[in-house]
Parts: structure tokens; C-alpha cells; sequence
């Protein structure tokens, strides 16, 4: 039996949830993306403070990020 390996579609998702918190954020939106195959990147801001930018690969992203925002437990978002 053979497995496909779920493909996502790109351009990527707008609305992103970090599995990490990036400078007291955990909620990011894509400001823009680019590259080719192996060599894609997206460019996401803060959604509480656009100020806060990170670069991340297209693979890093897919692999680790959930798309759409999540709710965060309370203790969480009072971190954020």
C-alpha cells in the first residue's frame, strides 16, 4: 500500500498558529512569499504587533506550523 504524503497548496494559507511563542506571539498572517520548489519561503507578521517578522521556509512551515489560528488555552494567550 502506498501513502501519499498530504501536499499543500500554494500560495499558503493566510492565518497561521505558531508552534512556539515568537516574541510574546503565537498568531501570525502572511505578508508575502516567494521562491521556487525546494527554495519556497513565507514572510509572516504578529497579528497583535506587525512589527514582529519572521522568514521561515515553505517546508519549515508546513511541517510545523498549524494553518488557521488556533484557540489557545487562557494561561497561553495572558503569555502572548
Amino acid at each position: 500500500m502506498i501513502i501519499k504524503q498530504k501536499q499543500m497548496k500554494w500560495p499558503p494559507t493566510l492565518c497561521w498558529t505558531a508552534p512556539f511563542t515568537e516574541n510574546g506571539n503565537r498568531h501570525f498572517q502572511v505578508k508575502s512569499f516567494g521562491g521556487k520548489k525546494d527554495n519556497r519561503w513565507v514572510e509572516l507578521f504578529a497579528a497583535k504587533d506587525e512589527r514582529v517578522l519572521i522568514k521561515i521556509s515553505w517546508k519549515e512551515l508546513k511541517s510545523n506550523w498549524k494553518s488557521s489560528w488556533e484557540i489557545l488555552p487562557k494561561d497561553e494567550e495572558l503569555n502572548n
